[in-house]
């Protein structure tokens, strides 16, 4: 079989893994027998691996952007607001393959708890119970998420958020 033809049937089958329109084990199958078990056969997509990488960056870009710099209110909303929509982009983007969507859900729940502790420090500035009340609204975000997607380490984080918030409240 010449090579382009082969290159043709494995994007193929890679499709028809992404889209799940053959159980993914008869496709790894497939992806084996037309690759001769060589992956670099299979045809390399350079901008995915760009995203991931982008992906990978963001979440220290966000953290030097909200934490380290001096930045105004407004602009440090903005920021936390176009960091927490790049995740969901990509949630979006990767909501048919389960092994990639974990970064930019795992990305957007953290710049949304960051970004909530934030605004409510800055409008309840010394308020504990006004803080413990986003934290918690979080963790009802996440459960949400976790039962949904099926996602344990969501559900666990929901479940093991509050009793944190009560330790420290009890603990002070």
């Amino acid at each position: 079989m010449n090579r382009r033809r082969r290159e043709t049937i494995i994007r193929e089958i890679e499709y028809w893994k992404r889209s799940r329109l053959l159980p993914e084990h008869y496709c790894n199958y497939l992806l084996a027998l037309y690759t001769e078990g060589d992956a670099s056969l299979s045809p390399r997509r350079p901008l995915r691996s760009r995203l991931e990488a982008s992906l990978c960056l963001l979440l220290p870009a966000a953290a030097l952007a909200i934490y380290f710099t001096e930045l105004s209110f407004v602009l440090q909303t903005l920021l936390c607001a176009l960091f927490f929509a790049v995740c969901l982009f990509f949630c979006w983007r990767w909501r048919n393959e389960r092994e990639l969507l974990h970064f930019p859900l795992i990305g957007s729940a953290w710049i949304l708890l960051v970004a909530s502790m934030l605004e409510v420090d800055r409008f309840f500035q010394g308020q504990a119970g006004a803080l413990a009340a986003a934290v918690v609204g979080n963790c009802v975000l996440w459960f949400a998420v976790g039962r949904l997607l099926r996602l344990r380490y969501f559900s666990l984080a929901a479940v093991s958020g509050p009793l944190l918030v009560a330790a420290a409240i009890w603990w002070c």
